[in-house]
């Protein structure tokens, strides 16, 4: 969360070397305020881990490895739960064995049809043979009409084994038809097998490097997924992030909006690091200000600080940020944080009589504050006490 550059700013005790170290005189002078903003590391580029397309669309979580665990390639990461893909599985062979067994059927019974075929081409053949022989006795030796009926039988004969050949073709292209339906549908059947255990595997996540786990976001909850919890095809389960390309994701409060800009210079300490201070630089900031959770008063830009000197030894994602931008120096008019007492509802100066002033301010540093109003440039003051305790 930003805070203010205001009054609101300026809270915290002076320093006390900065008491009576000199004289403290109302002046103009650079200003150089410090924005202070929380956030959380965040990988700029992570080997994701979705959710797979099934039959069954949402699935649910069954088991997942611990949030910040260190895995090796291949290990297990997450595991879908597979009840409902196993018993379509059992479905799927019972199909396979049912489009076998009607496949072998199919050609028992066209070769039985084709067998049937074959021998009535015989027959006819046969037929045929026999018609000719008879036929081929000299006219001389039997009467016109037997010599006409022999020449007619030889003719019913030949149309016979046409018959007989064109239905044998008839006999194997209709079994050879019947057997590639059959063998299609066993395909088909395989192939559903094959997908569904393809799908078995694909439900169990594994990490494609050496890496640490990261556990995706439940977007409606602003929560890390769980077991239990249903992800739907393409939906981010976990994610292995490149510790190398770690950023610094903080919130700029809508109030403060102006105040940062892109390339200004940050220093960032990770509180579970607090005495690694780290250089970073504003990268970019969100156009639009956005809720930090569903139907929230509050409104953030997103600020992204790149980090000068990423060390995955002790960075990982998620862990809070603190980071100290500073803002653009410029001239103002002055008034040492020594000699302001910020104890009451409003801030007073101490003059160098004694007395307390209302003043009103603006921005300030480590040192000093922009005084709006209050009194004269040139006046002296003097330090007020700190509060003991």
């Amino acid at each position: 969360m930003g805070l203010g550059l205001g009054a609101g700013g300026c809270t915290e005790p002076p320093a006390s070397a900065a008491r009576g170290a000199s004289p403290l005189v109302v002046e103009r002078g650079p200003l150089a305020p410090r924005l202070l903003l929380t956030g959380e590391l965040e990988a700029v580029e992570s080997d994701e881990l979705l959710a797979p397309q099934t039959d069954n669309w949402a699935i649910s979580i069954r088991w997942m490895a611990e949030d910040g665990a260190l895995v090796k390639a291949g290990d297990r990461v997450v595991e879908l739960d597979n009840t409902a893909i196993l018993e379509e599985i059992s479905d799927h062979e019972l199909a396979v064995i049912q489009a076998g067994i009607e496949l072998s059927s199919q050609r028992a019974t066209s070769a039985v049809e084709v067998a049937d075929k074959r021998f009535e081409v015989e027959t006819q053949r046969i037929a045929l043979a026999k018609a000719e022989v008879d036929a081929a006795v000299s006219p001389e030796l039997v009467s016109r009409r037997e010599h006409m009926q022999l020449q007619l039988a030889v003719k019913k004969a030949r149309t016979a084994l046409a018959t007989a050949e064109d239905d044998l073709k008839a006999a194997i292209e209709a079994g050879r038809l019947a057997e590639e339906v059959k063998r299609i549908a066993l395909d088909k059947a395989r192939r559903k097998l094959e997908g569904a255990q393809e799908q078995i595997e694909a439900l169990v996540l594994r990490a494609p490097r050496d890496g640490v786990v990261e556990i995706g976001e439940q977007p409606w909850e602003g929560r890390k997924l769980q077991v239990g919890d249903t992800v739907w095809p393409g939906m981010t389960v976990a994610k292995l992030p490149d510790l190398s390309t770690m950023v610094v994701q903080a919130q700029l409060s809508d109030v403060d909006d102006g105040t940062v800009a892109v390339g200004m210079a940050a220093r960032c300490l990770i509180d579970a690091q607090p005495e690694r201070p780290l250089e970073a630089v504003v990268t970019s900031i969100s156009p639009v200000a956005r809720e930090p959770e569903h139907q929230s008063m509050r409104r953030f830009f997103s600020v992204v600080l790149s980090l000068s000197d990423a060390d995955p030894e002790i960075m990982r994602p998620g862990l809070s940020v603190k980071a100290e931008i500073r803002v653009d120096e410029r001239e103002a008019l002055l008034i040492p944080r020594a000699g302001l007492d910020l104890e009451g509802d409003e801030p007073r100066a101490r003059l160098a009589s004694g007395e307390t002033v209302e003043v009103t301010l603006g921005a300030c540093d480590a040192r000093s504050c922009e005084l709006l109003a209050g009194v004269d440039e040139g006046t002296e003051l003097s330090a007020v006490p700190e509060v003991a305790g």
